[in-house]
């Protein structure tokens, strides 16, 4: 809530001369040019006035700082139209008023020294959403998010799932939203509760299954490609990774490794894990208020060793927000639980504080195999395709990707990236996903945006 001060102005000199020496010369021209209708007006001042012929009071707007998707606007007559705005309508949007009446003569002139009735009621504060966002993330994630065109960022606490900050771009002005509705690029979509093509982000996800299975000293040389059913496959690395374990095959991302490390492990197994951490659902972060469904292949499909292949590596079908993907990298983070993510702490009802219930965690698995994820991402950073993504303050993990999307401009196809991470490693504490639709469009690469946030976090919090 921002307190503002609002007076209800007669047309008298005494209040023309208060009013003259607290607004700004702009807003007293506006005013003196509202005020020869010769009937009251109001106006937003600086400061509050005594004086004969102004009534002054207090009410409250919602001035966030960012997080403008998630918040959501209103329509002009206050009525949630999106986001938080929409789905706490109910305790947000009040029809409580205040009537100002004036006593006038027969022409209709304005009765002095008689004071105004007042009418209607403006305690409005004992209502509202009280949210999981910390506005001092939320602001590092803002200025983070200027290296993105089309993007999303969200920070969360790791242990227990609450978003702290969650940014989109393009950006909006909640307070002039038909300006941005023609606008390319979207900028009312919240693409951090969008579902994208992830790649190689959700390679964990196959890591996590095989060590829970008892693959985790699966080893394999990759050449560069492998023959799968009639045609060949290929690593982003066309000369290859030579030997490989898991450990390297993450941090180098190998793609071939994966085809074949699924192949061991057996789409079901990799599908039943995927499909605990609800990569085939729509997720509610609060009341009224869900991601878009996440999209699973069916698992049917995955017999066919092509469309596994594909699904071990993050392509194909297999879609997903920045928002679903918490869900992963928060258990690897802390002992194989996650949390459903959630934007909502609590709601205040007649002045009434009701914690919102965001459920029990789930297990999804043990906690050693957590750990050797965890190493492993760790390897990411020191030695592999993460090398930028390493912060100068803080010890971290995380996992890069570039996903293809096949969709093309100008004959070369768009590729969405991804870099999902945690810190401090030794006892994660936040989890970043920083997602960008087309990497082409970036002034940093979403490694770099990893490392400047978890720099800024950590200075914030020491």
């Amino acid at each position: 809530n921002k307190p503002k001060i609002v007076g209800a102005i007669s047309p008298t000199p005494r209040a023309v001369t208060a009013l003259s020496s607290v607004l700004s010369q702009e807003a007293l021209n506006d005013a003196l040019e509202r005020l020869k209708s010769g009937k009251p007006i109001l106006c937003e001042l600086p400061q509050e006035i005594k004086c004969d012929g102004i009534e002054c009071f207090t009410v409250y707007d919602s001035d966030y700082l960012g997080a403008a998707h998630i918040l959501g606007y209103t329509n002009s007559d206050g009525v949630g139209v999106s986001g938080i705005e929409k789905a706490y309508n109910h305790l947000l949007y009040s029809e409580n008023e205040i009537d100002i009446s004036y006593e006038c003569d027969g022409k209709g002139n304005i009765l002095s020294g008689v004071a105004p009735s007042l009418n209607g009621n403006d305690n409005t504060k004992s209502q509202g959403v009280i949210t999981t966002l910390d506005v001092n993330i939320q602001s590092i994630a803002e200025e983070a998010a200027e290296y993105l065109t089309k993007g999303a960022i969200v920070v969360s606490n790791c242990k227990t799932g609450e978003i702290k900050a969650m940014v989109s771009r393009p950006y909006f002005d909640k307070s002039n939203v038909s300006a941005f509705i023609n606008k390319p690029n979207s900028p009312l979509l919240n693409r951090a509760v969008s579902a994208y093509n992830v790649g190689s982000v959700f390679k964990p996800c196959v890591a996590a299954a095989g060590v829970e299975k008892g693959f985790k000293e699966f080893c394999y040389s990759c050449t560069g490609s492998c023959e799968i059913v009639d045609r060949f496959f290929k690593c982003h690395k066309s000369e290859g990774h030579s030997f490989l374990n898991l450990k390297g095959a993450i941090a180098n991302s190998c793609n071939t490794y994966f085809y074949n490390f699924a192949f061991e492990i057996g789409g079901e197994d990799i599908y039943n894990l995927a499909s605990a951490l609800r990569f085939d659902k729509s997720l509610r972060i609060g009341e009224n208020l869900f991601t878009a469904k996440a999209n699973l292949p069916k698992k049917e499909s995955l017999k066919n060793i092509a469309y596994l292949a594909n699904f071990s590596i993050g392509q194909g079908e297999l879609l997903l927000s920045p928002v679903n993907i918490l869900t992963l990298y928060n258990a690897i983070a802390t002992n194989g639980s996650y949390y459903i993510p959630s934007i909502v702490k609590a709601t205040i009802e007649n002045g009434t504080i009701k914690p919102y219930n965001k459920g029990n965690p789930t297990k999804v698995f043990e906690s050693k195999t957590a750990a050797s994820l965890r190493d492993y991402l760790a390897e990411v950073l020191l030695s592999g395709t993460g090398e930028n993504a390493k912060p100068l303050t803080v010890t971290a993990a995380g996992k890069t990707a570039t996903a293809q999307t096949g969709k093309y401009k100008n004959g070369v196809e768009i590729c969405g990236g991804w870099f999902c991470g945690f810190f401090p490693l030794e006892d994660p504490k936040y989890t970043v996903i920083v997602f960008s639709e087309d990497i082409t469009t970036n002034t940093k690469s979403c490694n770099e945006i990893f490392a400047f946030i978890a720099d800024k976090i950590t200075d914030l919090t020491d």
